[in-house]
């Protein structure tokens, strides 16, 4: 026996949903979860609730793990300290990521040589042996303790418990390989993700991590996979031990420093590490929260972060008055719920471009949900199914990254740019299309449908027909979590 009873408490926009378990040896459980109505759930439109309280980063702020030290161009003096007049370090873990060549310039710099040398012989014999020793054909790392401080000596630890231990201050380095496969990225990006944690360190520490290439090209994909070593989304419950009352410790994000690096080059490093985090979070949000009005909310909030981008939303009813046939039957079991399908489009026309222009497409597939359908997910493959919106989440930061980069001056963008993003919840019911269903796309042509689980190609289909039908762009780039058998030509690297 299983039922579920919805209780309406005083408390506005407040209800508590009690499930009632399975009888056994005659004992019941009841559970009860408090769903809140902030942010657009509970009797708000679509019925919508969240398990947690609506992300901090669909406003105009970022939440971020990782902080930029912007160099300016022709101004050495621009770098952060790492020792005090006591020749004390200044963060508990001081990194060093890149390959063997360009560790050793910037080692000589900043540690190892002339007035910044505050290291130790027997340290400096260390970082001599391992970078002698680096592999060529794959990452290493080794962690050097340096010393010791007293518990909240730095500003940034407010827990009390942590600032009664003594933290141990280290120098970390990290070898990227030098000889990597043709077909993959030759800065060795692959390395640091495999590398970051043991070298960078994890939260409960003050962190500065430079990243030193010789060739400004690597930027952009070694700052990538620094990004995605560390997720900045977590629901994970407070320790036993902490009071109801306690706020939660806030860890200072890791410094990051790009040695070789440009102002401009580094501006856009930190763009791209935006975007990636923005993706990151909402792929790693739950479906509670990351629903199809979730993804459009992040959508809308991105476009107010950034100066001059126009907005427009198709949502059920306009989908289908407009020919949208595809996206709309891919929602509509859902859409008996109140997740509706939705087509977002963002517009950024940079500055000296005319709008009437023909633009750059980007298209993502936005499955905020995939059973399956009726076409149901069996033997285990449904878990992680909330990632089928990654395609959509992707080019929602590379939309706004450029987008950035062309308001600050790092790039020039001579075309338009265009975001449609192909929203929808693949959920099973009575109101869910059907195999031998026949829907028509937005291109005029007729769809006969073998498989609902097909529907990541139903959705792309509007969204590319509207880019190459409406929009008229002349170059068009689209983006989905389509099939696992990607994974046959690109491995896990990526």
């Amino acid at each position: 026996l299983r039922s579920r009873v919805i209780v309406t408490t005083k408390t506005p926009g407040c209800c508590v949903v009690v499930g009632l378990s399975s009888f056994r040896r005659r004992r019941t459980t009841l559970r009860a979860i408090k769903m809140s109505s902030s942010g657009g759930g509970g009797g708000g439109p679509g019925g919508r609730y969240h398990a947690t309280k609506p992300s901090s980063s669909s406003s105009s702020s970022v939440q971020t793990n990782l902080s930029f030290e912007i160099p300016i161009d022709d101004d050495s003096s621009s770098s952060t300290k790492l020792f005090g007049d006591d020749k004390r370090q200044l963060f508990d873990r001081l990194s060093f990521v890149g390959k063997p060549a360009a560790l050793r310039d910037v080692l000589d710099v900043e540690l190892m040589k002339g007035e910044n040398c505050c290291i130790d012989e027997k340290t400096k014999s260390v970082i001599d042996a391992f970078l002698d020793g680096a592999k060529k054909d794959k990452a290493s790392s080794v962690v050097i303790a340096t010393g010791t401080r007293k518990g909240g000596d730095n500003n940034n630890n407010n827990n009390k418990e942590n600032n009664a231990k003594a933290v141990v201050q280290e120098i970390a380095i990290g070898a990227l390989p030098t000889h990597v496969s043709r077909h993959n990225d030759t800065s060795g990006a692959h390395g640091l993700q495999e590398i970051a944690k043991s070298t960078c360190g994890d939260a409960g520490k003050t962190r500065r991590v430079v990243v030193a290439s010789d060739d400004e090209n690597d930027f952009g994909s070694l700052v990538t996979a620094l990004t995605r070593a560390y997720p900045v989304f977590s629901m994970k419950s407070k320790s036993g031990g902490e009071k109801k009352g306690d706020e939660e410790t806030k860890q200072e994000p890791m410094v990051v420093v790009l040695r070789g690096a440009s102002e401009a080059t580094a501006k856009k490093a930190k763009a791209i590490s935006e975007g990636v985090e923005l993706a990151c979070r909402m792929v790693d949000t739950p479906p509670t929260s990351m629903d199809p009005q979730g993804m459009v909310d992040e959508a809308m909030a991105a476009a107010k972060r950034t100066n001059g981008v126009k907005t427009q939303v198709w949502r059920d009813k306009e989908l289908r008055r407009d020919g949208m046939g595809c996206i709309a039957a891919v929602g509509q079991s859902a859409a008996t719920d109140g997740r509706e399908p939705a087509l977002v489009r963002l517009t950024f026309v940079p500055k000296g471009v005319d709008a009437s222009e023909r633009p750059i497409a980007f298209v993502g597939k936005g499955i905020s949900f995939d059973t399956g359908g009726l076409s149901l997910k069996v033997g285990g493959s449904m878990p992680g199914m909330k990632a089928d919106m990654g395609g959509a989440a992707a080019m929602l930061g590379a939309f706004e990254a450029l987008a950035k980069c062309s308001l600050e001056g790092t790039i020039t963008l001579k075309q338009p740019l265009e975001l449609l993003m192909c929203v929808a919840e693949n959920a099973i019911g009575s109101g869910a299309i059907r195999n031998d269903d026949v829907i028509t796309s937005y291109a005029g042509k007729t769809v006969e449908l073998n498989n609902t689980d097909a529907e990541g190609r139903l959705v792309l289909a509007d969204g590319v027909s509207y880019a190459s039908k409406t929009l008229n762009a002349t170059h068009l780039i689209d983006m989905a979590t389509l099939t696992g058998a990607q994974m046959v030509a690109t491995g896990s690297k990526f």
